[in-house]
């Protein structure tokens, strides 16, 4: 147990030091990108310029976690070969899964770390990111309404509105259709406005008129009334335009623009794709941690640390040229968005495995 927390130890510490280092190099040159054009045409707050990178981090971190993991795995086994440690752990009896243990614990506390952060963080922070660079600095509405969100269908009914005020959470010019037999309306509902009641989750129309029509779609009859109170499937909150990327929401959140595009005749292949994307994603830093195994098989006397620290680098960061190709693939309609999302797991996990095979025979 103490070779294994003192391995594990090495680890975290050279997984710090590396998301340390990606996180401030990042940072770093965006800012310096930016003091070209972007700084002096907007002219931000240094309160504003300073929240905008500091929100960033939760991102930031998640983007670079499976390279820090893939550093330290390699850095931790190397220097633990180079110092005979491995020769001296084997000598007692361990064998190279015993050794490499810590790695892939160390991997899968990884993967947790980055559920928590991407789930419950980053969707937060990533808000908060957009807001100040749209809003803040760059003086955009804040008012902007999502793309489609005027035309929702659910259950055999179309709902419409012309305009929505976010401040007051009234729609303007309402129409409500419920379709019959071979898409011919059945009835709609005309209301001049329609106000949200958070307390009761439903819209409470007002001047509201109502058509009736006949099952070969001429109209019947009309009546009016002064209010009416009806579930409408749109949420105040959900009709302001998304400014986040599909890979700063949550799963849960890309799980419900799916279901709702799903019933309302949207085309959701693309988010399909990023969903399981970014649960394959989370699962990166363990992925590239097990490549680093392949250095407990050997002392350093009797390998050729330089051609070996490279060929596992090359291995890990196919990882990001596999995830890139399953993805557009995926998004082409090519292979299913499971298969395109996680064909990049499994492929770098074969690699390792076939490294560390041919290390040990050699």
């Amino acid at each position: 147990m103490t070779l294994f927390l003192y391995v594990l130890r090495d680890f975290f510490k050279f997984v710090l030091g590396a998301l340390a280092l990606c996180v401030f190099l990042f940072l770093l040159f965006d800012f310096i990108h930016k003091t070209t054009r972007y700084i002096p045409r907007y002219d931000p707050e240094t309160k504003d310029l300073i929240e905008f990178y500091l929100y960033q981090i939760p991102n930031l971190v998640i983007q670079t976690l499976p390279i820090a993991s893939l550093l330290a795995s390699v850095i931790t086994m190397v220097l633990l070969s180079r110092t005979n440690e491995i020769t001296a752990m084997r000598a007692v009896g361990m064998g190279p899964l015993r050794i490499g243990a810590p790695i892939a614990v160390g991997g899968m506390i990884l993967v947790l770390g980055s559920f928590i952060v991407g789930e419950l963080l980053l969707p937060k922070t990533a808000q908060r990111v957009h807001d100040i660079q749209e809003v803040k600095i760059e003086k955009g509405s804040v008012n902007q309404l999502a793309e489609g969100a005027r035309w929702v269908r659910k259950d055999g009914r179309l709902f419409n509105f012309k305009d929505f005020d976010p401040l007051t959470s009234i729609m303007y010019k309402v129409r409500v259709i419920e379709m019959g037999t071979s898409f011919r309306p059945k009835k709609t509902i005309e209301a001049e406005t329609a106000v949200y009641r958070p307390e009761s989750n439903d819209w409470l129309l007002s001047h509201v008129k109502m058509l009736y029509f006949w099952p070969n779609g001429t109209l019947s009859y009309t009546e009016e009334q002064d209010f009416l109170s009806l579930e409408i499937p749109a949420e105040p909150k959900k009709l302001k335009r998304e400014r986040r990327l599909p890979n700063e929401l949550s799963l849960s959140e890309l799980n419900d623009i799916i279901s709702k595009g799903s019933s309302s005749g949207q085309d959701i292949l693309s988010y399909r794709v990023d969903m399981h994307v970014k649960m394959a994603f989370h699962f990166a830093s363990f992925v590239v941690s097990l490549i680093g195994l392949k250095f407990g098989y050997k002392s350093e006397r009797s390998m050729e640390t330089a051609k070996g620290i490279l060929l596992a680098l090359g291995i890990g960061l196919s990882y990001w040229f596999f995830l890139n190709s399953g993805r557009a693939l995926s998004k082409q309609g090519e292979v299913p968005p499971i298969l395109g999302a996680w064909s990049a797991n499994f492929i770098v996990l074969g690699l390792s495995w076939l490294s560390i095979i041919r290390t040990r025979k050699t």
